[in-house]
């Protein structure tokens, strides 16, 4: 849930890049300590955490010489696992600065400098050529954006044809029609006010994908696990003792979402029993 309005109040991000600094000082990275899982707990923004980054993974089709890009990365957790299991090139691009910062300091303990690159930027104007990957990946991302169609017609264009686009993105629900039964209860986690929110019904999505020339592979509903993740929250996001690793205590969502993130989450989890919102597993192939 990263690329956000620039008026959208972030955590104090600054104390993880400053953690994280500290560790490299006191690490040879040239022999990494730390692998991407060690960080799962923290740095896989969205919902489900890395349990639903590696369940979109089983639809990737890349190889070692494959080019992804990761939009609105956050600080990286999808971007180590993707380049960690498979070996591929990763490009991550993000809004928030903060957040590449940070990415860049978990790669380079995890090692996986090499293989990925982030870079600060706007996901409506994506700095890449036209057909530069074969993969595009996108996690909680689209309800941020509220132009829709350059959205996807930024993903379109850096796509190769036959590439393959993957998301993982909440929609309002479509059984809901009026403009009030859509109404969310805010804040969540992408959005403190109405005008943060960019929320639509996944046919629109739909429509907008087959116009641009892509063909749908796979819509997956996942909004019922997802409710149920929410019953075991804090199991999911709190490091336990059999950790391999040490991480600071202080590391959770509220450093990247604000302090108020139990409130969000809380919302959001309302806002899924009110059946207002349904969560996709999408696969799209560029024809």
């Amino acid at each position: 849930m990263t690329i956000k309005s620039q008026t959208v109040q972030y955590g104090n991000i600054k104390n993880l890049a400053t953690y994280v600094a500290s560790l490299l000082d006191c690490n040879d990275v040239d022999i990494p300590k730390y692998s991407a899982q060690d960080f799962s707990t923290f740095d896989h923004l969205h919902s489900r955490g890395r349990a639903a980054t590696r369940e979109l993974s089983e639809f990737l089709s890349v190889h070692p010489g494959s080019n992804l890009l990761d939009i609105g990365c956050g600080i990286g957790g999808p971007a180590r696992f993707i380049a960690e299991r498979f070996v591929c090139h990763v490009h991550g691009i993000d809004l928030t600065e903060e957040y590449c910062k940070t990415a860049e300091l978990l790669n380079r303990l995890c090692g996986l400098d090499k293989r990925i690159k982030i870079t600060h930027g706007n996901a409506l104007s994506l700095p890449y050529d036209n057909q530069s990957f074969d993969t595009v990946w996108t996690q909680h991302t689209s309800m941020n954006i509220a132009d829709k169609n350059k959205f996807y017609s930024e993903i379109h264009r850096v796509l190769k044809p036959g590439g393959m686009f993957l998301f993982h993105d909440i929609f309002s629900s479509e059984s809901i029609h009026s403009k009030e039964e859509r109404e969310i209860l805010l804040p969540v986690p992408w959005a403190s006010k109405p005008e943060h929110n960019h929320l639509v019904q996944g046919e629109i999505i739909r429509d907008i994908l087959g116009d641009l020339g892509f063909h749908r592979e796979i819509w997956s509903d996942i909004t019922a696990e997802t409710h149920l993740w929410f019953h075991n929250y804090n199991t999911n996001i709190v490091p336990t003792a059999s950790d391999q690793k040490p991480l600071a205590k202080e590391l959770g969502p509220e450093l990247f979402i604000g302090e108020d993130f139990k409130l969000r989450a809380q919302n959001l989890k309302q806002n899924l029993a009110d059946k207002k919102l349904t969560v996709i597993q999408g696969v799209f192939r560029k024809e």
